[in-house]
């Protein structure tokens, strides 16, 4: 194979990935729109303005495209905590941030979140149900990253004593609640308010005081 014609594969490859990114991103609007059930190759294939030979030629199908988008939304939250939680060094702020960021990134997929609990109705209360078997893992790796930042909380006297899994499993539980919620209720405040709500109610209560007090202790006046 000549230079040629490895460059020549590398443009067939970039436009080939930039045409499959295209088309998950329409499918994705199609499906926040209409659900994946209602949903068809055809109608993806003409709002992205390809030919159903085109996507066949990039998916098996429907199913296919459906866990692309998937992947995607996961690959893409996997790339934001990495840059705006991990980086943060103390773990209070950390987490803060972490609350930040899955209602921030629901906010922005709030109707394809949607479309996922229609399609599997128990992902609702089980979110993994959703994934693939090496996304499930992904999510398995994350909760053990938040189990490690609470775990250096406690350790540096800023959490309450306790077991981090357990604070880490609190913590999804109590997002994925309100994200289940809010899936299919229209929201009454901004984003940034009901992440302080959140953070008020489940971080403030296990942080420890500096004047002595323990986590959640209301003060006599």
């Amino acid at each position: 194979m000549t230079q040629g014609d490895v460059e020549q594969l590398s443009r067939k490859e970039r436009e080939r990935e930039r045409h499959s990114r295209e088309i998950l991103e329409v499918a994705e609007r199609i499906f926040a729109r209409k659900g994946y059930h209602a949903t068809t190759v055809e109608e993806i294939a003409k709002e992205a303005e390809f030919a159903v030979g085109t996507l066949y030629n990039l998916f098996k199908g429907k199913d296919d495209i459906y866990t692309r988008v998937i992947e995607r939304f996961a690959r893409d939250f996997e790339t934001q905590f990495e840059e705006k939680v991990l980086s943060i060094e103390n773990p209070a702020e950390a987490i803060a941030s972490l609350i930040d960021l899955r209602l921030e990134h629901f906010e922005q997929h709030r109707g394809f979140v949607r479309a996922m609990f229609e399609a599997a109705p128990g992902s609702r209360m089980d979110p993994v149900q959703s994934l693939s078997s090496h996304l499930q893992e992904m999510y398995h790796q994350y909760i053990r990253t938040v189990t490690g930042l609470f775990e250096k909380g406690i350790a540096q006297g800023i959490f309450d004593e306790g077991d981090p899994f357990y604070f880490a499993l609190c913590l999804e539980g109590v997002v994925n609640a309100f994200v289940a919620y809010w899936s299919s209720h229209e929201p009454a405040t901004p984003v940034k308010v009901r992440a302080g709500n959140i953070k008020r109610e489940f971080l403030e209560r296990i942080k420890l005081r500096l004047d002595g007090r323990q986590p959640g202790h209301q003060a006599v006046e």
